[in-house]
């Protein structure tokens, strides 16, 4: 059945992506899950998820991802679902410890951390730390900042999140959490302030691109480097945009779509992580913002999105080393306002 939805989330390993929940003009709610083979270019529809959310998380390790949070209607949920990705199953995990949206994730290979986010009255700093094997969830220490629609990017002993707004203010904040110590630190800034930026890194920085506030969009990225904790304004993408994704692997990374005013772009813009450099790349096979992306170390999947008029189920595949782009098997079911992970692709080894 394809339908069309909005605001769901994804994660994936190195051979599939997940993507679940998601609404339909705010008055039907899904938990269907849809699921994309990398290899094969093909989507079959999934196990459903163990609830039914819009503007979830979800973070995952190569076994398993964890979708977490969301809400329906005006009810935030602190519910979570576990996908195991070989069994094409779900289950329900242990709830977060606070109903949340708008929440941001991050995560390394045995945990993945929930933090931030807004309830309908209350922006948050909180994290939760969901451990992989046991299914359990604790309350990590707060992030130093609160904040609704960040962005988070991390290796392997470290997750950054990054800008967002509190509901009166666009923000430049970073916060650093180091998974091992469960310790949080004040990072340095961002270099401007901003709402929704997308983020993608390996295992030593993490590049933070685009993003705007109520005037402006942008075209800035922002270089983190994990182990100095220092952000250095990298190379502007070829192209100024809010609602962009981004995907990369060891050696570069991939943003693209968004928008600017009325305009929609199919654009991408190709990030090196050694040279600090930026080069249009091909564009997308098809023109939206709210988009998301995914995808392991040879190739990105942007998919979903929304034009003005009309939600997509579009996928679009680049191709890193030759880059390219060809029209990949269509979702099934139509979405904007996404979200998606690849962790061991982006910086996390196995």
């Amino acid at each position: 059945m394809t339908y069309s939805v909005w605001s769901l989330t994804a994660t994936g390993n190195t051979t599939e992506g997940v993507f679940g929940g998601g609404t339909q003009n705010n008055s039907e709610f899904f938990s269907t899950t849809s699921i994309y083979n990398y290899s094969a270019n093909t989507t079959v529809s999934g196990t459903n998820l163990a609830y039914i959310s819009q503007n979830s998380a979800a973070t995952g390790n190569t076994t398993e991802g964890v979708f977490g949070g969301g809400y329906t209607n005006s009810t935030p949920f602190s519910t979570t679902c576990i996908y195991n990705y070989s069994a094409n199953t779900t289950v329900a995990g242990t709830n977060l410890t606070y109903a949340v949206a708008w929440l941001a994730a991050t995560g390394n290979l045995t945990e993945g951390v929930f933090g931030e986010g807004y309830n309908g009255s209350i922006n948050f700093s909180i994290t939760n730390i969901y451990n992989y094997s046991a299914n359990t969830i604790v309350a990590g220490t707060n992030l130093t900042y609160v904040s609704q629609n960040p962005a988070a990017v991390g290796n392997s002993t470290e997750g950054v999140f990054g800008g967002g707004n509190n509901g009166s203010s666009y923000l430049s904040t970073t916060c650093i959490y180091n998974y091992s110590a469960n310790t949080t630190v004040a990072g340095t800034n961002l270099m401007h302030t901003e709402s929704g930026p997308a983020a993608t890194g390996n295992s030593t920085e993490g590049v933070f691109g685009g993003g705007g506030n109520s005037s402006t969009n942008y075209s800035t990225t922002n270089i983190y480097d994990y182990s100095a904790n220092t952000t250095v304004a990298g190379t502007n993408l070829t192209y100024a945009a809010d609602a962009l994704a981004a995907t990369g692997n060891s050696t570069e990374g991939v943003f693209g779509g968004g928008q600017t005013g009325s305009t929609y772009y199919s654009t991408t813009s190709i990030y090196n992580y050694s040279a600090n450099t930026t080069v249009a790349g091909i564009n997308l096979t098809y023109s939206v913002w709210g988009l998301t992306a995914t995808g392991n170390s040879i190739e990105g999947i942007f998919s979903g999105g929304f034009n003005g008029s009309t939600s997509f189920y579009t996928t679009s595949i680049y191709n890193y080393s030759a880059n390219t782009t060809v029209a990949g098997t269509n979702l099934t079911y139509s979405v904007d306002w996404s979200a998606a992970c690849s962790p061991q692709a982006n910086g996390l080894s196995s």
